[in-house]
């Protein structure tokens, strides 16, 4: 009846570590407990586990030592200064140690008493016996196998004990030990299996974001900084304790799904054709085409220079004498207007300010001014696609175009939902999905409104605008200064594109500046008043 008693209580031992185990998140607790249901079993008045260290050492993981006192590693916040037992010694198995002989084995150590056992080395032990007035018996040393009968580490129990003393460690104890090492390793590489699995993919949405970086300087390290904009601004909203978000909190998890989204915001861009994605000037296609409309006012300029040159030599033939300065200032005049035209094109071509409707006038009178024959065929200077591109209102993108960037997102959004998040990350998607939004429901790529969408998809949102704006590594454009970058965002919260109360957290806790002074130039951190910032509801 108490042999029954006692495979009962293992039994219950056994599902009760089983549950701990799997449910420890910590390495250095989930072996902590490993060893106390060891020791518990056996009864050990001692014990230590260690972990291989890749093909070189064991290293002390916990050690516990109950007459000593003694508790290092695990829960303790003591750490093991001891170190590691080589697994090799000139080139050969460390066998002497007893702890590197059940590595290399394979097999259970079990012995009575250390003072009295070769060809183990222990004179270690012995040492600290003597420097701690210890005695080292009876020992029971085993190696911890995974799922494919690797072995990750060694449990060493020291000094079983009953009533009457110290004991060596008896088959069934040893039975019971082999069980709860089998449940640890089993636990100890499902945890390791996870992280790698975590890391691997970590890897893989981080490579991911800088291939999409890299398939355009135009779009600088944007992928990479999102994420890191997003965090900042995330915990400045988790420590804000005034106005409508006083209360928004984030758990560690919605932190870790926020930065996961940041990296996979713009996945879809990998679909993006580069021609559009590289359109730096409104005549960008395979090259700037503005040199063309260059070449061809170069034409027209040396069409204008024919002109004057006949009629001047007809005024010559004719004793028209008195022409002649008429005809010199005329073309002049016509060099001029037509220099003033050049450089009006050159500049409408950058696309860097808004387009006025006079100047979209102005562009389509230019289109018809000039004539230039070539090959015998008479052609106004900018033909319908030039003309088209020239009157880009805002940008260098037109309409189709725009909807080639925005078709993106369409992309992201059929990468998102197509990936079997688990249940930790299940907002990812929602968070990623919401960068291109807006409070007005008019975003893409659902055109959801600010009630629908959740608040670290608003923030992701404002992340990526600011990034955007004060990003100081497009070619095609200079870093804007802080103040212009929250005068634009600022009149998108006025349009309702973006979350005043967002916005204003985003102001007032200076998390630009923080930003700023990682990722770009702390020159462009100017001095400016807060009542210059439109759309802020707080002004103090």
């Amino acid at each position: 009846m108490k042999k029954n008693n006692q495979y009962q209580s293992a039994h219950e031992q056994l599902v009760d570590i089983c549950v701990q185990l799997n449910g420890e998140k910590d390495t250095h607790l989930l072996l902590e407990k490993i060893l106390l249901a060891a020791l518990d079993v056996s009864n050990a008045d001692a014990g230590t586990i260690y972990l291989v260290n890749g093909n070189e050492s064991l290293e002390f993981q916990t050690v516990i030592n109950h007459t000593l006192g003694l508790h290092l590693g695990g829960s303790s916040n003591n750490p093991v200064n001891f170190s590691g037992i080589p697994l090799m010694v000139d080139g050969k198995p460390n066998t002497a140690a007893i702890v590197v002989n059940a590595v290399t084995s394979g097999k259970v150590i079990n012995i009575d008493d250390v003072y009295d056992t070769l060809p183990f080395d222990f004179s270690a032990a012995r040492k600290m016996d003597k420097e701690t007035g210890y005695r080292t018996q009876s020992m029971l040393t085993f190696p911890l196998k995974d799922h494919a009968n690797e072995i990750v580490g060694v449990i060493q129990l020291i000094n079983a004990q009953n009533e009457h003393g110290i004991v060596p460690f008896s088959k069934e104890i040893e039975h019971q030990c082999l069980s709860f090492a089998s449940v640890g390793a089993i636990a100890l590489t499902n945890k390791s299996l996870v992280e790698n699995l975590e890391e691997l993919f970590q890897s893989f949405i981080q490579t991911l974001a800088r291939v999409i970086d890299e398939k355009s300087p135009h779009t600088g390290e944007h992928c990479k900084r999102v994420p890191e904009l997003t965090l900042m601004f995330a915990k400045a909203v988790h420590e804000e304790t005034e106005g409508p978000l006083a209360s928004v909190s984030f758990s560690d998890n919605e932190m870790y799904q926020l930065g996961i989204a940041g990296w996979l915001h713009d996945c879809g861009k990998v679909a993006t054709p580069d021609h559009v994605i590289d359109k730096s000037t409104k005549l960008q296609a395979i090259f700037d085409r503005i040199e063309y409309v260059l070449a061809k006012l170069e034409i027209v300029s040396r069409d204008i220079d024919i002109k004057y040159q006949q009629q001047v030599i007809n005024a010559l033939k004719a004793g028209k004498t008195d022409e002649l300065a008429a005809l010199e200032q005329a073309q002049a005049t016509e060099q001029e207007q037509l220099n003033r035209d050049r450089n009006f094109l050159q500049t409408v071509n950058i696309g860097g300010e808004f387009l006025h409707d006079e100047d979209e006038e102005r562009i389509l009178t230019l289109a018809k001014r000039y004539h230039l024959s070539i090959n015998g065929e008479t052609q106004p200077l900018l033909n319908e696609d030039e003309s088209y591109n020239l009157r880009i209102k805002r940008g260098t993108l037109n309409t189709e175009e725009r909807l080639v960037i925005q078709r993106h997102m369409d992309v992201t959004l059929d990468i998102l939902e197509g990936l079997p998040f688990p249940k930790h990350m299940q907002n990812v998607a929602e968070y990623a999905l919401g960068h291109h939004e807006t409070m007005d429901g008019k975003g893409y790529p659902r055109g959801l409104t600010k009630e629908q969408l959740s608040v670290p998809a608003r923030i992701m949102a404002l992340a990526d605008i600011f990034e955007a704006l004060s990003s100081a590594d497009r070619p095609y454009k200079k870093a804007k200064q802080v103040s212009e970058c929250l005068t634009i965002m600022g009149n998108m919260v006025k349009r309702n594109c973006l979350d005043p109360d967002l916005f204003d957290i985003f102001v007032h806790s200076k998390v630009y500046e923080s930003y700023i002074n990682k990722f770009s130039s702390p020159e462009q951190i100017d001095d400016f008043d807060l009542a210059d910032i439109p759309g802020l509801t707080r002004l103090k």
